[in-house]
Formats: C-alpha cells, sequence, structure tokens
C-alpha cells in the first residue's frame, strides 16, 4: 500500500510541476505577445525608435529566458523565434512598415504556439 502512495504522490508532483510549467510558458509569452504589439503600434504612428527600444526590452527578455524556452520547447520553434527577433529588428531598422507589421505578427504568433505547446490540452496529449 506504501507504494501506492508513494506513486500517487509522484504523479501528483509531476501534474503540479507540468501546471506550473503551463501557467509560466503563457505568462511569459502573454507579456511579451503584448509589449510587440504596443511596439507594432508605436511603429503605426511613426515612433520607430521607441518601437525599436521596446523590441530590444522583448528579446532582451527572451534571451534572459532562452534555456528556459530550450528545455520545454522544441529546439527548432525556440531557434525560429530569435530569427523572428532579428527579421522585426532589420525592419525596424529600415522602418519598412509592411515587412515590419508580417514580421511582428508572424513572430507574436510563434510565441503564441510555443505557450500553446505547452498547456493541457486533449490536443497536446494525442
Amino acid at each position: 500500500m506504501r507504494r501506492f502512495w508513494a506513486a500517487a504522490a509522484l504523479l501528483a508532483l509531476l501534474l503540479a510541476g507540468s501546471l506550473a510549467n503551463a501557467w509560466y510558458a503563457r505568462a511569459l509569452t502573454e507579456d511579451m505577445g503584448a509589449r510587440l504589439d504596443r511596439a507594432q503600434a508605436l511603429a503605426g504612428a511613426g515612433e520607430w525608435e521607441r518601437a525599436a527600444q521596446l523590441t530590444g526590452q522583448v528579446r532582451a527578455d527572451w534571451e534572459a529566458h532562452r534555456l528556459y524556452f530550450h528545455v520545454v520547447a522544441r529546439h527548432s520553434d525556440a531557434d525560429g523565434i530569435a530569427k523572428g527577433f532579428r527579421a522585426v529588428e532589420e525592419y525596424l531598422a529600415l522602418e519598412e512598415a509592411d515587412q515590419y507589421n508580417a514580421a511582428n505578427a508572424d513572430l507574436m504568433a510563434q510565441l503564441a504556439l510555443i505557450a500553446e505547446m505547452e498547456q493541457p490540452s486533449w490536443i497536446n496529449v494525442l
């Protein structure tokens, strides 16, 4: 009977860790996505320098959590986000509105997908 309770406790601990990870991933990526959305609004208003600064802050946050995302997500997904930041920053420097908007929307979608992969759902289990 002790083995059963030990196994149940271990299972509960793993479930709690999984749920905490899902919450943390979503909190990080939603915050980054919201700030990238604000940067896009700034660029739309012609404030390219402020948009670049805000995007740089988001990239710094991404780099600070890069190891975490490389552990919990596929490396190709995490690398795709790093490439997305480079593209977005280049379009910001060139002040290319159309390309910037498209690249920024793609980057925000990639961040949302990383968080979605960590969420407990039937799609992720199957």
